[in-house]
């Protein structure tokens, strides 16, 4: 076969890997992904495999294979490539940052995502790296309880954003914005960030991502203790966008979790411990953080119910893998309400 006609099918194949990746069939868009990487490497296509080895990694996270789109993102971060430009470079740590933070591994995935705003700080044409950029460094702090640092990272990338037009790229960043106002308990600022989200954002465009932004808009109006129809609204919404789009075991464990909040603060006790104890049985499927929620949420479950030993049980294995996860201040949460009932 000559190169022109190797080309030729590794253009095909690229094709209908992101056929696949358009149909959210990432089983399939991950299979292809890889044939093409091969026969990039085997050609001395550098680039060629380079994007078809992120395409890889990106499906991996998909599919909430966390560990192994590390792996990957790692083997790409030592490629030549990835080395010579910052762009790439940009990139590469993004996604690495998402990944570790869906291993539960909250430092490094700060770490990753500080690159990787360094990188896509200088001299890029695509706007759309930095705000990704942002938006996974803005995600990982929250996430650790560094919610000061959050907030510094969430002006600048407002700053950003002012100066685009409304876009997804933008949807997303107003979306990471609001997120951290409702942590920081900024409430009136939380609904207009994520209201800004909601107009960039469409179901029609991409139903995946409309059905986790309602589900991540639910989550942390709870959070913030925000109990109103709207919350309800947000979480109906993901509810149904997910029961058409699918999606991971990972992903209904997520949503679950996010109603079992709904349950947990609304007083509905019975119905949130039995959806809890469904979702703990599997939190392996979670990130370290997320298991930790769930053994939280359970605990204080069981701590309104009364009688119920396991709600100390439950709280300090949600301190543990709080800890773990690097959230010392939701470890501290925890241990606050284990002393609380001992007392």
């Amino acid at each position: 076969m000559t190169y022109q006609e190797a080309a030729g099918q590794r253009l095909l194949m690229e094709l209908r890997a992101r056929e696949a990746w358009s149909q959210r069939d990432y089983v399939t868009a991950q299979n292809l992904a890889g044939e093409l990487a091969a026969s990039a490497l085997a050609d001395s296509d550098d680039l060629g495999w380079w994007n078809a080895t992120f395409l890889v990694a990106e499906t991996l996270r998909k599919q909430g294979l966390m560990q192994e789109s590390r792996a990957v993102a790692e083997t790409l971060a030592g490629h030549a490539l990835t080395v010579e430009s910052k762009a790439l470079s940009a990139r590469v740590s993004t996604i690495l940052s998402l990944a570790l933070q869906g291993c539960g591994d909250l430092t490094a995935a700060v770490t990753a995502a500080r690159q990787a705003v360094d990188d896509a700080s200088g001299e890029i044409d695509d706007v759309g790296v930095l705000v990704g950029a942002r938006n996974a460094l803005i995600a990982a702090l929250a996430d650790s309880d560094q919610l000061d640092s959050a907030w510094h990272e969430c002006q600048a990338l407002d700053a950003l954003l002012r100066s685009e037009p409304l876009s997804q790229t933008s949807g997303v960043g107003y979306w990471a914005i609001g997120n951290v106002a409702f942590l920081l308990k900024h409430i009136p600022q939380g609904v207009e960030y994520h209201g800004r989200a909601a107009k960039a954002l469409s179901p029609t465009n991409d139903l995946d991502l409309w059905a986790r932004f309602n589900r991540a808009s639910a989550s942390l109006r709870l959070t913030a203790g925000v109990i109103e129809p709207e919350t309800l609204e947000c979480i109906e919404r993901a509810e149904l966008a997910s029961s058409i789009v699918g999606g991971s075991e990972r992903d209904c464990l997520e949503l679950s979790l996010t109603r079992a909040q709904w349950l947990v603060l609304t007083g509905q006790v019975e119905a949130s411990v039995t959806l809890l104890r469904s979702i703990v049985e599997k939190k392996r499927l979670l990130a370290t953080h997320m298991a930790a929620q769930a053994h939280f949420l359970l605990g204080q479950a069981l701590s309104a119910r009364g009688g119920d030993s396991g709600a100390i049980s439950n709280l300090e294995a949600s301190e543990g893998l709080f800890l773990q996860s690097g959230a010392e201040d939701s470890a501290s949460t925890a241990r606050a309400l284990i002393d609380s009932i001992r007392s």
